[in-house]
């Protein structure tokens, strides 16, 4: 085995163990936890069987097996920004309003 699947199991048993404790102290929804670990268990599959992303890559009709993996993980990358993003402007929305409703009382005083 290599070092980058070493590495690859270690970062992966280490995220899993987090999200776990995560769900258990209430610090993240149920459905968040399975979305991660199913990920996370990906990514241990990959690490263990790294011939499966050949395997993918026949599939989508891509070259490389890596190459899934870069597109796939690019396309994660920018999909959690997307919500990322859409989060912190409802945020921003929200604390909008509440700035402008504790304006409004003090006003009225």
């Amino acid at each position: 085995m290599e070092f980058i699947q070493i590495f690859g199991l270690l970062v992966a048993v280490f995220a899993i163990i987090r999200a776990s404790v995560k769900l258990w102290n209430r610090k993240i929804r149920k459905n968040l936890f399975i979305i991660w670990t199913i990920i996370w268990l990906g990514v241990i599959l990959i690490a263990l069987l790294p011939q499966t992303t050949n395997l993918l890559a026949g599939l989508l009709g891509i070259g490389r097996g890596i190459d899934v993996v870069v597109y796939l993980s690019i396309m994660l990358l920018f999909y959690l920004w997307f919500r990322l993003y859409t989060k912190m402007e409802g945020t921003k929305e929200e604390i909008t309003k509440i700035v402008r409703e504790i304006s409004f009382q003090r006003k009225k005083k």
